[in-house]
This record gives C-alpha cells, sequence and structure tokens, in this order.
C-alpha cells in the first residue's frame, strides 16, 4: 500500500487521551468507535487493536496511529481466502506460503518473499479487507476493545494516513446509532472551522463531490444548520456523518470550543439531553400559558387584584414579559412556538395598557356616567370613557393602528439586530392588527428572503407582490422584487418589474441600470 511518508500536522495537540489502556479490556459502543481510532492515531500507537462482540474477533493493526491491515474469521476478510477467491493466487499457492508462517499476520510477507503475488496487487486485496473490517465494527451496538503494543515489523505494509482517514470515514458512513449524534450536533449553535494546521493533508484526500462541496462551506461563520439548509433534505444525513467524522479526528472544531479536550461525543450527547429535558419544560409553560390566556381578563393574564397601582402593574408586566423574554427561552423552543409567544406577548402588552389606562381615569364613576356605572372590562370600554364623542369603533380602529405601529417598530429593531425569525414573527402581528400597510409586507418579505428554503422564498415572492400592489406607486418595490426575479434566474419576470418601476419614475437609475442588465 502507497505511503505518503510522514504524518500530516505536526505539533496538532488535539488534548487526546488514549481510551484503551494497553493489556486492558473497555467497552465500546457505535458512537465512540471513531474516538478510539482516533486516540490510537494522537498517540502514534503501534499494535494490534482487538475488537470483539459475543464469539467474533477481529483485529486491526496499527503503525504510528495509522491503520496497516486488518483480518478477522470471515471468508471476505481473510487475507489468504479472499486471495483465492479473487483469483489472484491458487489454492495449493495459499497452502505452501502458510506452511511457513507462524501467525496468519505474516501471510501477506510470505507470499511476497515467494514470488506468488505482486505487491501492488495484494495492497487492493488489503485495502479491501481494511474497508470490510472497518465498516462492519461499525455496524455493531457495542463490544469489548483490547489494544496490544508492539512494532510490526514487516516491510509489506506502509503507513498510510490517507488510508486511516478514508477508512474512518467509510466506517462513520456506515456506523449504527448515528441518529441521537445527528440531533445533538444540530442542537449545538457553535460555528464550524477548519483547524490549522490540519492534521490530515486534505488536499490529497479522495473526497466525494459532496463531501467537496461540504468542506468549503466551512469558513468559521458558518455553523451546522446554515450548511444544511444549503442541501437537499435527502443529503443531511450524509452531510452530518461527514462532519462528525471531521470532527472526531480533528479536520474541524467548534467556535466557541465544546469541551475543553478532544472531541468526544459523550460530552454533547449529555449536554444535549440536558437541553431537550429544558426545552420540554419551557414547551409545557408556554402551551399551559397560551391556552390559560384565551379565558383571562387583564387582571388575570398580569395576575394582579383588582385594584392595583400602577407601580404594581408595572411591576407585574415586566416580570411577565421576563418569564418569556428572548433570553429565557431556547432558541428551538421560540422557533416552534413562535405564533404562541407572539400571541402571549401581546396579551401581555394589550392588558398591561389596559389596566394602565383603568388606572389613570378611575376616579369614581362621573355624573354623567349615573349611579350603576361599572368598571370597565376591555380596552375599547376604556377609550369610549376618554374620548366619548368617538364611536366604539373608530377608537378600536385607533387603537389597532398603534399596536400594529408598536409591533412594527420591534419588527424592524429585531431585523437590524440580524434576527430575522422575530422581525417576522413581530411583523406578522403587525399585519395582523393593521393589514392594508404596504411596508408591513414589504418588511416580511425582507426577512423571509433571508432563508434560501423554496418555501420560504415562496413566501417573500407573496409578500413582495402584496406590498407593490397596495402600495402602486411605491417604484422602490418593483425594483426589489425585480431584483428577487433577478437572482431566481427569471429574466422575463425581472423586466416586466423594472419596465413598471420605470413607469413610476423613467429616471430611476438603479431601474435603468437593472433593465439594462437582463435586457
Amino acid at each position: 500500500m502507497g505511503s505518503i511518508g510522514s504524518r500530516g500536522g505536526p505539533g496538532v495537540d488535539l488534548g487526546a487521551q488514549t481510551t484503551v489502556t494497553t493489556g486492558m479490556q473497555a467497552n465500546f459502543s457505535s458512537q465512540t468507535l471513531a474516538e478510539i481510532f482516533r486516540d490510537l492515531y494522537v498517540g502514534e500507537r503501534s499494535g494490534v487493536l482487538e475488537l470483539s462482540r459475543g464469539n467474533i474477533e477481529k483485529r486491526i493493526y496499527f503503525d504510528r496511529g495509522m491503520i496497516l491491515f486488518a483480518e478477522s474469521g470471515a471468508d471476505d476478510e481473510n487475507l489468504g481466502r479472499r486471495l483465492v477467491s479473487e483469483g489472484k493466487i491458487s489454492p495449493g499457492a495459499l497452502s505452501e506460503a502458510r506452511r511457513n508462517i507462524s501467525e496468519p499476520k505474516d501471510l501477506a510477507q510470505a507470499l511476497v518473499n515467494r514470488g506468488l503475488i505482486g505487491k501492488e496487487t495484494l495492497s487492493h486485496t488489503v485495502r479491501y479487507i481494511v474497508e470490510q473490517v472497518i465498516q462492519s465494527v461499525f455496524q455493531w451496538e457495542g463490544g469489548t476493545a483490547r489494544f496490544s503494543e508492539g512494532w510490526l515489523l514487516q516491510e509489506i505494509f506502509e503507513s498510510d494516513i490517507l488510508l486511516t482517514f478514508e477508512v474512518i470515514l467509510k466506517g462513520i458512513g456506515a456506523m449504527v446509532g448515528f441518529e441521537p449524534i445527528q440531533a445533538a450536533m444540530k442542537g449545538l449553535d457553535s460555528r464550524l472551522k477548519l483547524r490549522r494546521p490540519s492534521p490530515v493533508p486534505l488536499e490529497r484526500v479522495a473526497l466525494s463531490p459532496a463531501h467537496g462541496y461540504i468542506l468549503s462551506r466551512i469558513d468559521g461563520k458558518s455553523r451546522l444548520q446554515d450548511i444544511l439548509a444549503l442541501l437537499p433534505p435527502a443529503e443531511e444525513g450524509l452531510a452530518c456523518r461527514f462532519l462528525y467524522g471531521l470532527l472526531v479526528l480533528g479536520v474541524v472544531c467548534y467556535d466557541p470550543p465544546v469541551g475543553e479536550a478532544a472531541f468526544r461525543i459523550t460530552t454533547i450527547l449529555r449536554d444535549h439531553a440536558d437541553t431537550v429535558a429544558l426545552e420540554g419544560l419551557q414547551e409545557r409553560m408556554v402551551l399551559e400559558t397560551y391556552a390559560a390566556m384565551r379565558n383571562k381578563n387583564p387582571h388575570e393574564v398580569l395576575g394582579l387584584p383588582s385594584g392595583a397601582s400602577r407601580d404594581t402593574i408595572e411591576s407585574a408586566y415586566e416580570e411577565a414579559k421576563d418569564r418569556f423574554s428572548r433570553d429565557r427561552i431556547l432558541p428551538r423552543i421560540r422557533e416552534r412556538l413562535r405564533a404562541e409567544l407572539a400571541v402571549i406577548e401581546s396579551r401581555f402588552v394589550e392588558a398591561y395598557l389596559t389596566l394602565v389606562q383603568a388606572r389613570a381615569n378611575d376616579h369614581g364613576p362621573r355624573p354623567e356616567d349615573g349611579a350603576d356605572a361599572k368598571e370597565p372590562q376591555g380596552m375599547d370600554d376604556f377609550l369610549v370613557r376618554i374620548e366619548m364623542d368617538k364611536t366604539k369603533t373608530k377608537v378600536a380602529i385607533e387603537e389597532n393602528a398603534k399596536l400594529a405601529e408598536s409591533y412594527f417598530s420591534q419588527a424592524k429593531k429585531f431585523m437590524r439586530e440580524g434576527d430575522p425569525y422575530n422581525a417576522i414573527q413581530y411583523g406578522k402581528l403587525a399585519i395582523s392588527y393593521s393589514p392594508d400597510e404596504a411596508r408591513f409586507y414589504f418588511l416580511l418579505a425582507e426577512c423571509q428572503v433571508k432563508n434560501p428554503d423554496a418555501r420560504w422564498q415562496r413566501l417573500a415572492e407573496q409578500n413582495y407582490l402584496e406590498a407593490a400592489r397596495q402600495d402602486q406607486w411605491n417604484a422602490e418595490y418593483r425594483i426589489t422584487l425585480g431584483r428577487f426575479y433577478k437572482r431566481r434566474g427569471l429574466k422575463l419576470r425581472a423586466k416586466k418589474q423594472f419596465e413598471e418601476a420605470l413607469t413610476l419614475a423613467p429616471t430611476h437609475e438603479g431601474a435603468l441600470k437593472e433593465l439594462q442588465s437582463v435586457s
């Protein structure tokens, strides 16, 4: 087998600790097996790793941490029987070579020394067996491992870092029990970056086009979710397995780091389990609060008795709002229950405004109210008492407009802060209170267009169109919609929008330039 001479990335300290002590037996699972290989590699260990499950045993030979050879009793993983089945040697030649060796691992050297097979021909079969053994042990749910230290003084096998790296990646591609790892990886918000210097010469690794593309997206700024968003859903599992392999082998690392030493999946799985438990608690809290609010009056929403002072009302409002603040609710719960959280926040705001205005005007019944006047129970009733010359409908419309503007301001704030998801929710709230404002739809589209998913792109298009429909004299809306179509390769649609923008503003430089680019 070919050698690359030296190991990549001298001086790279991954902080790893060997998980299998020489001569001692340890348990492993499919989820920790890759870390055993990694620890032997980082520790530059030479010897034999024996992996067993029940009556099945497989042996993997290492030289300075790199995989040399592998074998087992299975016909497809036994060098002699495999060579015979491939027609590379005869059964007689195999018997002759075996008579002169004491250990199975010496068979390859004996075959070459006797001229029964060429070294290059042998190397292809050796690689096949190594791949078979590695992939098969990754398909075990668990087993026991024992590492025996010792130099393998055979000239026929040569250390190859590329073989080691590639077969471990293939093993991870076949491993069982990967679903919890994938879920835990997707739950992390840390960015992914390439380690410098790399412990593996990536430029010499034979990667598939899909793997090459994934590797090109690791720029130190993107998270796993960002990379997966660019891939078809069917390729998500492939991408996660590949990135898991890069993380285990130290080619890629998290920023900020996860743990203080080498990548350990048990740490991530444990943290993910804690997060899932907390998410469950928060989800129940949000759903229970959302369900209860539908039948509560403003006092009950904020947990206040009648006649509470303004200071008490403000304190209760801030406390209620803080329980459901962005900092306290985990990101996935915010994403999953955005609509419910928006309603809860809206009810807090409405309850606060209702109680504050009631308190400001509650000086006892006025003469014109009559002796039987009662404390109003809703926002509209309070506003009617404040402005008796306005109809109830008109007051409600004005108050809705105020709330819509408030939510629109919040949406713009979150958009400036780079949080399109919360901006979208506040934008939707603004539209729910005032559905005839073109700028609300335009802001919603500007947030939705940031997500490359096809469904979000369709939603963005619909909102761009609605903004342009409601404000037919706004040339900027037409130009933005045209640029949206241009980016998607829809030149005829883009051209139409630029032409309509020029109808509204014939000298608009941006529209003229864009029209020229698609003509």
